[in-house]
């Protein structure tokens, strides 16, 4: 008869259930229902490190070996351990059985025997204990460092870039592209290396410089293939955008239409 106060539980039914369905060796047969299914509940209130202590010491009891050699080396000795589940000291289990015992997985439980087999009894800490935080390894970036980085990419355009020849304008700035044969990291590693060895920019990582060039700079981009003209065209486009003069302006835009309409 199921116990009233855990008959709702989900772990109490789970136990329950698997002892319906049974083992594949059958020895889950010969176990209380009740005792077994309470045992789970209970297992699982635990804290994580309480659930750790507990099966260590189980594992730890339940371990059994014997010291043999090698016939082709007599001196070195091996070491050969098992674990041998039981529910108590007279009545032994698979391990299947023993998994849903406690409503645990085999991926839980094989470090632990790991720890069994070298005799390690310790508190399990996570991977990542006594690593710094990925954001406190982020550089911490100022306003005076990002006006730094700004004005970089803004002396690089001005040096190496042109005026947009669609002449798209984005919040009063003309976008300017920079030639094809230039990439966002090429001009990360020219901003690295214009910068001192003793300057913390200089080990800017290149995701940040990323980020920074598309929010300090959105209108600084690169020419795509479609956008790459020839050198005449580009001296044409930029002579067009700073022309004052109306007429002279036109003049322009005339010659650079028969510049473009020429064969290659």
């Amino acid at each position: 008869m199921e116990t009233y106060e855990y008959r709702n539980n989900t772990e109490y039914q789970k136990a329950i259930q698997f002892l319906k369905k049974g083992c594949k060796c059958g020895c889950s047969h010969k176990l209380p229902r009740e005792k077994f299914a309470k045992l789970r509940t209970q297992f699982k209130t635990l804290s994580k490190p309480a659930r750790d202590t507990f099966v260590m010491g189980q594992l730890l009891a339940m371990k059994e070996g014997n010291i043999t050699t090698s016939s082709r080396f007599p001196k070195r000795e091996r070491i050969n351990t098992r674990i041998s589940y039981r529910w108590n000291n007279k009545t032994p289990i698979c391990q299947e059985t023993y998994l849903n015992m406690l409503g645990i997985s085999r991926d839980y439980l094989r470090p632990l025997i790991f720890d069994a087999w070298h005799l390690t009894i310790a508190e399990r800490t996570h991977g990542n204990t006594g690593r710094l935080p990925q954001w406190k390894t982020k550089m911490n970036l100022n306003q005076e460092a990002k006006e730094t980085i700004k004005n970089f990419i803004l002396n690089y355009a001005e040096t190496h870039g042109l005026p947009d020849p669609g002449k798209t304008k984005r919040a009063n700035n003309t976008t300017i592209f920079l030639p094809t044969e230039m990439t966002y990291k090429s001009v990360h590693e020219d901003f690295l290396a214009s910068r001192k060895e003793d300057d913390k920019l200089k080990s800017l990582k290149y995701e940040t410089f990323l980020k920074l060039w598309h929010q300090l700079t959105p209108h600084i981009g690169f020419m795509s293939p479609r956008t790459d003209l020839c050198n005449t065209c580009h001296q044409l486009n930029t002579e067009i955008h700073a022309c004052q003069d109306e007429v002279t302006k036109a003049q322009l835009k005339k010659k650079n239409r028969i510049t473009k309409n020429k064969p290659n």
